[in-house]
């Protein structure tokens, strides 16, 4: 099965992400006009507090899309979302608003239905601010999120939501192992959006794996292959992550279908399947001290966060640990819960009042994560960190249907073709390639704008 890197050929049409196909386009005018307005009355109390005194922001669509093409005053309209004491106000035009950004309709009727995130928009150069920046909008898309799709707005409070079935606070350092049942794993990994199972794989399973990937790390040269690259303090490179790993170990391959593996990537469903052949495919992040340069250590984030969750989610991340994971080599932080909210952006050092939990694990225990969850690997504190995690994602048919082997929606950065498909690779458009032929459909409620 051919991996992205491994394509020099043109893209052919089962190369795209089609992640438009199930979701309705929001024309910019009547969305602003009529739907919007709805939204916004009826889901008001999610975004009143987390909004006030915030400066109201503004889109301009800078052009249409598909039959729209000829309605020539849609271009240059533009609306100002600005907070009220009960909510939010849309109004037409940008008077007041501290951030302009303009946008074209087809890409703003991706940022409302989450194919885009924010940030997405700005990696891939569809937004152009013409006043204010990236940080505004980025304060407002938690609430945007409430009133696009009605998902509430993470606060310290809903850390009061991680309950038991008994109602009693959730033990949220309670860990797991595989004779507890599929019903107490899955209680808890939907509440809390993790789960810690011990003593999964034996000492010498583990070893093997760990040899495995060392043989791999040792072979590579920097820049190499489908990996993520560090710099240390020093100037040395260093793999920071390996993606489709089944490519140099028919071991590694086969750990995508053991028993053991299967049962804790499906606790949402035997319907989920592991992504053995796209979204990197099985992959190993492994953690190096003094990073000074690069993706090493990971910020808090979500595994969407340049967008894709209508096509992804829910998915989880299966990960073996191979090697002890503490403060001094490198472990895994998450925000309890928070894969149910939208979350503003989090800093190392703004934990304290939060439900962060700090995952201790040894060799061969295994940690399930929702992608949804908000999460992290902060600098290890120790000089000789070397932890390995060897992650398998498994996704709902939805998620294979969209996206195709080889291919991470990560990868996309964003360019589409005149069907409203993705390209893996954007380096293999040409200049003839635009964005036309859209199916618009009608910008009523639906069952979308209640996701």
């Amino acid at each position: 099965m051919p991996h992205a890197h491994e394509l020099d050929r043109p893209i052919e049409n089962n190369d795209f992400i089609d992640a438009r196909a199930q979701l309705p386009v929001h024309r910019f005018g009547p969305f602003h006009r009529e739907t919007l307005p709805r939204q916004a009355k009826s889901r008001s109390a999610l975004v009143a507090a987390d909004l006030a005194g915030v400066e109201p922001i503004a889109f301009v669509c800078r052009d249409v899309c598909g039959d729209l093409a000829n309605e020539k005053s849609t271009v240059g309209s533009a609306y100002t979302y600005a907070a009220t004491a009960s909510g939010v106000e849309i109004r037409e035009g940008t008077e007041g608003a501290g951030m302009i950004a303009e946008i074209g309709e087809l890409d703003f009727s991706d940022f409302v239905n989450e194919i885009h995130t924010a940030s997405g928009l700005a990696s891939a150069g569809k937004l152009e601010f013409l006043r204010g920046g990236l940080d505004r909008l980025q304060r407002w898309e938690p609430a945007l999120r409430s009133l696009y799709a009605g998902r509430p707005i993470w606060t310290a409070q809903a850390a009061e939501t991680l309950r038991d079935d008994s109602g009693a606070a959730l033990d949220l350092g309670l860990s797991f192992t595989l004779e507890d049942s599929d019903e107490d794993l899955r209680a808890f990994l939907s509440t809390a959006g993790f789960v810690h199972i011990r003593g999964v794989f034996d000492e010498s399973q583990t070893r093997e794996l760990g040899v495995e990937i060392d043989r791999v790390r040792d072979a590579l040269e920097p820049g190499q292959g489908d990996c993520w690259w560090s710099t240390t303090q020093t100037g040395e490179q260093v793999v920071s992550r390996i993606n489709y790993l089944d490519r140099w170990s028919e071991t590694i391959k086969k750990m995508a279908w053991d028993p053991r593996t299967q049962r804790l990537g499906r606790l949402l469903g035997d319907h989920f399947r592991v992504c053995d052949d796209r979204l990197d495919g099985p992959m190993c992040f492994l953690k190096n001290s003094n990073i000074a340069q690069g993706l090493g250590d990971l910020g808090w984030h979500k595994d969407d966060g340049l967008g894709g969750h209508p096509v992804m989610c829910p998915f989880l991340q299966v990960g073996i640990q191979l090697d002890r994971a503490d403060p001094e080599n490198g472990q895994l932080w998450v925000l309890a819960g928070s894969h149910r909210y939208s979350n503003h952006p989090m800093s190392w050092g703004d934990e304290e009042g939060q439900p962060v939990v700090r995952i201790e694990t040894e060799p061969g225990d295994v940690t399930v994560h929702n992608g949804d969850l908000f999460h992290t690997t902060p600098p290890p504190t120790g000089d000789d960190a070397g932890r390995r995690v060897l992650y398998y994602k498994f996704a709902e048919p939805k998620t294979f249907e969209a996206i195709p082997a080889g291919a991470h929606y990560n990868d996309l950065l964003f360019k589409p073709r005149a069907d409203g498909r993705v390209a893996v690779r954007a380096a293999t458009w040409g200049e003839g390639d635009t964005q036309e032929s859209i199916v618009v459909v009608g910008d009523e409620p639906s069952e979308s704008d209640e996701r």
